[in-house]
């Protein structure tokens, strides 16, 4: 390790006669009374104010004289805080708290067999920093499981990197019968680029053009692909003809093979903005907080050795400014491996698993990742297997489910990133949903904007979530209102899908139909859609925030037992439709889940929301002879008489 990195770390720490003379003995505790720690708290001492930070003490127990901090060692070292009775070991007060502690290894190892993670590296771009990405690559390469042999799509265009000293670069065109090895860069644009290229640039770009011109972000990729002795770099704002449709209707359905095909993804995490770059030296006191040098040592008898602590813990967390954009989401999923520059930690990630440069080799999972290897799980990685399982056997469908509930929490989390045009809402989630498809063994013609139409019942009942309400502006919808895709800001499934439900709704797949903005590409943005569907349909009424039913043509006074779900606030109309999507038991009744409508035209209509209609607090109507549905479970459903219609929601 860099000797320059401790000095920084020790440069920067806290340490003062309250708690310079304090030693950790592996397990062994010390304690302090109170009144000590909090006259040390009053005099400024960082160590007792991040330990009563973390572990504060209420202030009606006026009986508590010792803190004890234990030092457990179960695969390493960390304080544990907490507030105990005197005397009296196994009751405690407050609340606990677990701090790690980081140190450079020990000399002499064999007297300290714990290990302990690193401090962070500041100097990401440093030589030390690039020659611990070389031993990873090298490793990476040994990796069976990291053996990229499938003949995946190359892109049109990559940037020629040129020699390490060289100050000019150049857009090299792709043989497709040749193989390259390229690294892509996966970065925040953070608005317009004016060094993208266009047609006008195309040809000198060819010839070569000044490396200075580019921003800091593309210059450090380069940078890094030379240090790598990677000799192609794709670059989206370079590689794609920005102001040419049918370029991006080239390059664009292709996403997905560029990026599981690049040797390696380079994600500038870090940069929130494309002139931001992402190896200048990182802030010790952002990354860490509070800083202290404690000591501590194996036994009584043992050396002492200097360790840290600090108020924040380095670990793998998903938060870099990369990770709120919506195009970075798939970039990340798809990339065979991936170098990620973030604001703490330089991270290695491949099918193998993680490795890094300062801190704790811990992930932060995504929701729907699994710490148990799963193989017939979709991840969204390129090395996923397809789905094992008939799609129609009724004796999978758990597993069906489960793949289906994957989707949906895939698209939750996405819809929660940001873009800088709306109308990319789909564009930016094609390569997942294009591997999604391969996974199930499903093409293009079942994939609806969004929503897949094997599961369009349950994929229908989006809704945004309560703490979105400030963005519940509907200036503008994009594509289908049936859609999540067609409104900015994020969405939500139900949590449990439903086992013992019926779906009652049916979609005329031969009758619905797509209409694309780049007809090549098929999972991207959509000008328009319809579906027709056949359900069943009843008419209400919003009256002073109450829903009041129709019957026979003329408005009751009925109150109905619906929770409504508007998709925007101005969408609240006073003529509106409920069409039942499935029901559940609940009690000895049945309950619905569906959709609000509005009417739009002729047996046309357009979505406004969603709702849960409670059959129990209804008081029942007789059922009307003649449904359409006769094997639907008997009872007093609302909807029943409402008929079983035909009808197309745009």
């Amino acid at each position: 390790m860099d000797g320059s990195r401790m000095t920084d770390v020790s440069k920067e720490s806290h340490q003062c006669q309250y708690c310079k003379d304090i030693i950790f003995t592996v397990g062994d505790s010390v304690s302090f009374s109170y009144k000590d720690a909090e006259q040390a708290q009053q005099a400024e001492c960082e160590f007792f104010r991040l330990v009563l930070e973390k572990c504060p003490v209420k202030d009606a127990v006026l009986l508590l004289e010792h803190l004890m901090l234990e030092i457990s060692c179960d695969g390493g070292m960390q304080i544990s805080a907490k507030w105990m009775f005197p005397g009296n070991p196994a009751s405690t007060e407050g609340r606990s708290a677990i701090i790690p502690i980081f140190a450079p290894p020990p000399e002499d190892s064999s007297d300290f067999e714990i290990s302990l993670p690193s401090p962070l590296n500041l100097t990401p771009g440093s030589y030390e920093s690039f020659s611990t990405i070389r031993r990873w690559l090298r490793q990476c390469e040994g990796h069976s499981c990291c053996k990229n042999s499938h003949n995946w799509q190359r892109p049109t265009r990559l940037v020629d990197v040129g020699n390490k000293d060289s100050k000019d670069v150049c857009i090299f065109i792709t043989d497709p019968e040749r193989s390259v090895k390229y690294a892509a860069l996966s970065y925040c644009w953070g608005g317009d680029q004016k060094s993208k290229t266009v047609w006008e640039t195309l040809e000198k770009r060819c010839r070569g053009f000044p490396l200075a011109e580019l921003p800091k972000t593309i210059q450090d990729a380069i940078f890094t692909a030379r240090r790598l002795e990677i000799p192609y770099l794709w670059v989206d704002a370079l590689c794609i003809v920005q102001d040419d449709d049918a370029d991006k209707n080239r390059e664009l359905p292709i996403m997905d093979q560029i990026y599981a095909g690049a040797f390696l993804t380079i994600s500038a995490a870090r940069a929130g903005k494309a002139d931001y770059g992402f190896l200048q030296p990182r802030n010790l006191k952002q990354c860490y907080g509070t800083l202290c040098r404690v000591r501590y040592r194996k036994s009584v008898e043992g050396e002492k050795l200097l360790g840290y602590i600090a108020g924040n813990t380095l670990h793998i967390a998903f938060d870099d400014p990369i990770d709120s954009r919506g195009w970075t989401f798939q970039e990340r999923l798809r990339s065979f491996r991936t170098l990620r520059f973030g604001v703490r930690q330089t991270v290695w990630q491949c099918s193998q698993g993680e490795e890094v440069d300062g801190g704790q080799n811990h992930v932060e999972r995504s929701a729907w990742s699994t710490e148990e290897f799963n193989p017939s799980k979709f991840t969204g990685a390129p090395t996923d297997r397809p789905y094992p399982y008939p799609l129609s056997d009724p004796n999978y469908e758990y597993q069906l489910d489960e793949a289906w509930d994957t989707w949906q929490t895939m698209v939750q989390e996405y819809s929660s990133r940001t873009l800088d045009k709306s109308i990319d809402r789909l564009p930016a989630f094609a390569a997942i949903a294009e591997a999604f498809g391969s996974y199930l063994g499903q093409g293009p013609e079942q994939y609806y904007a969004g929503l897949w139409a094997p599961d369009i019942c349950m994929q229908l009942r989006w809704q945004r979530p309560s703490h979105a309400r400030k963005d519940w502006q509907c200036k503008e919808r994009h594509g289908p209102t049936w859609s999540w895709a067609s409104l900015e800001g994020a969405v939500k499934f139900d949590d449990q899908r439903l086992p013992m439900g019926t779906d009652t709704l049916e979609l005329v797949h031969d009758e619905c139909h797509i209409t694309w903005e780049l007809p090549n590409f098929k999972y991207g943005q959509v000008k328009s859609g319809k579906l027709k569907v056949r359900g069943f349909l009843r008419r209400l009424r919003l009256t002073d925030g109450k829903f009041v039913d129709w019957h026979h043509g003329e408005q009751c006074d009925v109150l109905l037992p619906l929770e409504a779900h508007f998709d925007c606030d101005e969408e609240r109309g006073p003529e509106l439709w409920c069409l039942e999507i499935n029901t559940y038991p609940i009690h000895d009744a049945v309950d619905s889940i569906g959709i609000l409508l509005a009417k739009t035209g002729d047996n046309v209509y357009k979505r406004v929301g969603c709702f849960e209609f409670d059959h129990t607090k209804l008081i029942p109507e007789p059922i009307l002879e003649g449904l359409h549905k006769p094997d639907l479970p008997p009872n007093s459903n609302w909807f029943y008489n409402g008929g079983f219609q035909e009808i197309c929601i745009e």
